[in-house]
């Protein structure tokens, strides 16, 4: 379903090492998605959900399994979390200006999805399914 056809930027946070790629989905489709480790599918994406408006999916499973496997402590998560969150912003104002110049788009760090995912990541919350 996720083809990588131009590899953007890398980066090592803690010991997961993420990586950001233009995309092709489904029909020819470009996207913008970034990558754990050497996965096959991304951590998160972002793809056109109409013709002038962008949005994003998060791999809820992928983000429990950083959860779950994190041994750092919560002062470290914290740092760790602001290195992740400054490369999310500056890989999704890339694609904005590569990919959806003229389209309006729904940014994971503008979101309220955002300081969720900060708090279970920060407080190792392994629960966080149990209240959706």
């Amino acid at each position: 379903m996720f083809t990588k056809l131009i590899a953007v930027d890398d980066q090592k946070i803690g010991t997961v090492h993420f990586h950001a790629f233009v995309i092709k989905i489904q029909d020819d489709e470009v996207g913008f998605a970034i990558f754990m480790d050497e996965l096959p599918t991304p951590l998160l994406y972002f793809y056109r959900d109409s013709i002038n408006s962008i949005t994003f999916k998060i791999d809820n499973d992928q983000f429990l399994a950083i959860v779950k496997n994190s041994k750092f402590t919560s002062e470290v998560r914290k740092e760790l979390y602001k290195e992740f969150e400054f490369f999310l912003r500056t890989m999704e104002e890339r694609a904005t200006a590569y990919l959806f110049k003229n389209a309006a788009v729904k940014y994971i760090t503008n979101s309220r999805d955002i300081i969720r995912y900060k708090n279970y990541y920060i407080s190792a919350n392994t629960k966080m399914f149990e209240q959706e």
